[in-house]
């Protein structure tokens, strides 16, 4: 008999499978911003310093820029300001905006413009993901990036075309019209610069270089032409990967106490080894999701309801 009751509660009142948590667990310290405008900000990053983990580096605080709508979140202070477009806490990584590094002519030697990108990160939790290269755009362009990994790093690649009608819109970038490298793994500082000289300035006024996320960059004849004819038409800027990680401590060995900075503190989370420069990620476990920086910051999946 009661075995039949039971049947019956179970056919009126079916078990289904929902998430643990309606609105999804949290992402930012309580009382702290986890948005700014359309760019969800999770700890350990944060709006302001209260609102980062600011004891492992002080540049999880970010800015959001409420000059733009919507507000836009940015690395730095106001006068080297990077704006950040995405972060995941699952990969480990942040996209951003960068400068893209540029030369125009006016004669073979002759330069009207010229500017050149350099980064130091070496004091931040930022690396330059490997998935990143080194592109450089024009005919005749000889693109350089140097840095340190710590150790003195130098590469470059040169792009090949004897006139405009000799490329094609979105040609791989193997040296005609543009070309690209890779990058090694902790390139902590870098600059690109671009060769001095030009014999093609008549009809590709303009050279470029940047560092950018593979599969970003789709060649376009009309980037050769007119004065920062790619940055007025197509983009003024690039977007690069950076990988990031708790850079001032690594995972505790099997059996040892976490030290008390230890930044994987929500239960049902573990540690996982950086993979690209020093340092510590953390992830929940299976079958839980949420955020392993926060105090119970791990929730499970699924609940039976």
């Amino acid at each position: 008999m009661q075995e039949a009751l039971l049947l019956l509660v179970l056919i009126i009142y079916p078990a289904t499978v929902v998430s643990a948590t309606s609105s999804g667990p949290p992402i930012s310290l309580p009382g702290c911003p986890d948005k700014c405008g359309n760019v969800s900000i999770p700890y350990p990053f944060g709006i302001g310093d209260d609102c980062a983990a600011t004891s492992h580096n002080r540049y999880f605080a970010l800015m959001c820029n409420n000059s733009f709508q919507p507000p836009r979140p940015m690395f730095g202070d106001s006068s080297i300001a990077v704006e950040v477009i995405n972060i995941s806490l699952e990969h480990g990584e942040v996209r951003v905006y960068g400068d893209v590094s540029y030369i125009c002519f006016t004669s073979n030697t002759t330069i009207s413009d010229s500017f050149d990108v350099g980064l130091i990160l070496e004091i931040t939790p930022l690396i330059p993901s490997t998935r990143n290269r080194f592109t450089v755009i024009g005919c005749s362009a000889l693109g350089i990036v140097q840095g340190s990994t710590p150790d003195p790093y130098v590469a470059g690649c040169y792009s090949y075309c004897h006139d405009i009608k000799s490329t094609s819109d979105g040609e791989s970038c193997a040296g005609m019209g543009c070309c690209e490298t890779t990058i090694p793994p902790n390139l902590t500082n870098f600059v690109t610069q671009l060769l001095n000289q030009s014999s093609v300035w008549t009809f590709n006024p303009c050279f470029y270089a940047m560092l950018v996320e593979e599969g970003w960059y789709s060649f376009r004849r009309q980037d050769l032409q007119g004065h920062l004819g790619f940055m007025k038409e197509r983009a003024n800027r690039g977007v690069p990967v950076a990988d990031w990680a708790i850079r001032n401590g690594s995972c505790p060995k099997d059996g040892a106490k976490a030290p008390k900075d230890y930044a994987c503190v929500s239960s049902n989370s573990y540690c996982v080894t950086a993979g690209n420069g020093p340092g510590y990620l953390c992830n929940c476990s299976a079958g839980y999701e949420g955020n392993p920086y926060l105090p119970k910051g791990c929730q499970g999946k699924y609940l039976l309801k």
